[in-house]
């Protein structure tokens, strides 16, 4: 019988919400790979979402593929069919290693596993010997691959590659470093093949990163040039990724539209290139004090976990579709009987408005804040405020420009900032809301 043509496998894209975790156990499973033979697996490669979530190849023959699920369902019964598939996968490329990565220990699993399913196994993970004696566990939790992340790199520093003793004090930032290479290449990834629907196999088939990119890191001898501005939009990719996943971990019943409609979002979000980050951060996070010119300086100052939780993303779930402005600078915002609203990070109470519009004010002065300058108003948590421009006594509206600009430039910031209102979820236009039911 004649043998069928290979065909690429299909992707495994089905939301963002995980892509960090899974670049975190790809890269950790690299760094496995490197410690078990360091000499022998420079020539291998990382493919990512096309056999599976990621898979490890030398040349052509793919020796392992790993499937991802980072579900809060327990059961067995939630993995199963997710298994099955990778099983069948599995056996028709003759592939003879097949893992699955989880996040939560499963419960009842079959007795018969192993016959049922194989080559499939669930991915182990070193832990500190229990009460029983174990020294491994079949799942990692989000909250620990970083530690599994470090503690392997550490060891694989020392001694299977050999390196100086001055590294061991700089693995947070040789992890970073590698963990930007994995990221992007993931980011690139998933964002193609969300942008299209016909060539998905073709894309993912295609995306590897080579273990020498990887070992090139290891034996570095500086590493002052991998930071520099692709490296921090990385770095703040992970961190806005990490903040979603934790933002999805939180909500008890997001519906599929829910979830397609923020992984529309985080696709916007982590496409943007560096300029496009930085404007980004600068019109939702109008408050933060610092004068943002390079990304390390928005990764320091400008972001963190509450803005982004209880801030921007739980405004992208109860608003309106993603909608970008032609010719405008601001990656999101709305239009709604002549008015923007632009989402905002800002989830502080009512009670700290004055601070927060000062705050808005000075940054905005000392920096170009493209929203500011138009008729619109600042979504937020819990702030509702008509304009922030009552703040102006005691900020220097016209500082660094000379006598003859001082009173026109003053007339016309402080009009424009008279329109710029804040106002709280709560009180949005009703067209703004998402009409599907909480």
């Amino acid at each position: 019988m004649a043998v069928a043509p290979q065909v690429l496998p299909h992707t495994a894209i089905s939301t963002w919400s995980g892509f960090v975790y899974q670049g975190k156990l790809a890269l950790y499973h690299c760094l496995k790979l490197m410690s078990s033979d360091y000499a022998a697996n420079r020539d291998l490669k990382l493919q990512l979402e096309s056999q599976d979530d990621f898979a490890i190849f030398r040349r052509q023959q793919c020796l392992s593929m790993h499937q991802v699920k980072a579900y809060k369902d327990p059961r067995f019964s939630a993995y199963s069919d997710g298994i099955s598939t990778q099983r069948d996968n599995a056996r028709q490329r003759g592939v003879a290693l097949a893992y699955f990565h989880v996040a939560r220990e499963v419960t009842n699993v079959p007795a018969t596993f192993v016959a049922d399913y194989g080559p499939v196994r669930f991915y182990t993970y070193p832990i500190p010997p229990d009460a029983a004696g174990n020294v491994i566990q079949s799942f990692c939790p989000l909250n620990q691959v970083d530690m599994f992340i470090r503690d392997e790199l550490s060891s694989l520093l020392v001694n299977a590659a050999m390196q100086p003793a001055w590294k061991n004090y700089i693995v947070a930032n040789i992890q970073n470093t590698l963990e930007a290479i994995v990221n992007l290449k993931v980011i690139m990834t998933h964002s193609k093949i969300h942008e299209s629907t016909r060539h998905q196999t073709v894309i993912a088939a295609s995306e590897f990163i080579e273990f020498s990119e990887l070992y090139d890191v290891i034996e570095a001898n500086d590493y002052a040039p991998f930071e520099n501005e692709a490296f921090f939009l990385s770095r703040l990719q992970i961190d806005i990724g990490t903040y979603y996943q934790e933002f999805c971990e939180r909500q008890d019943s997001l519906s599929q539209a829910a979830c397609q409609k923020l992984d529309d979002y985080l696709a916007a979000i982590t496409s943007l290139n560096v300029e496009g980050m930085k404007a980004f951060l600068r019109a939702t996070m109008p408050h933060k004090k610092g004068r943002f010119k390079t990304l390390s300086e928005f990764k320091d100052q400008s972001l963190d976990r509450d803005a982004m939780r209880l801030g921007m993303f739980t405004i992208f779930w109860k608003l309106v579709q993603t909608a970008r402005n032609d010719g405008s600078d601001v990656a999101f915002s709305w239009l709604n009987d002549g008015l923007f609203y632009y989402p905002t990070g800002i989830h502080h109470a009512a009670e700290h408005q004055e601070s927060i519009c000062h705050d808005i004010m000075q940054q905005a002065i000392s920096e170009d804040v493209e929203c500011l300058f138009e008729c619109g108003a600042l979504i937020t948590s819990a702030i509702d405020r008509p304009s922030i421009s009552d703040v102006i006594i005691g900020i220097d509206a016209t500082e660094g420009v000379d006598t003859a600009e001082h009173e026109l430039l003053r007339e016309n910031r402080i009009g424009n900032y008279k329109k710029v209102a804040m106002i709280s979820l709560n009180n949005v236009p009703e067209s703004l809301k998402d009409a599907e039911p909480d």
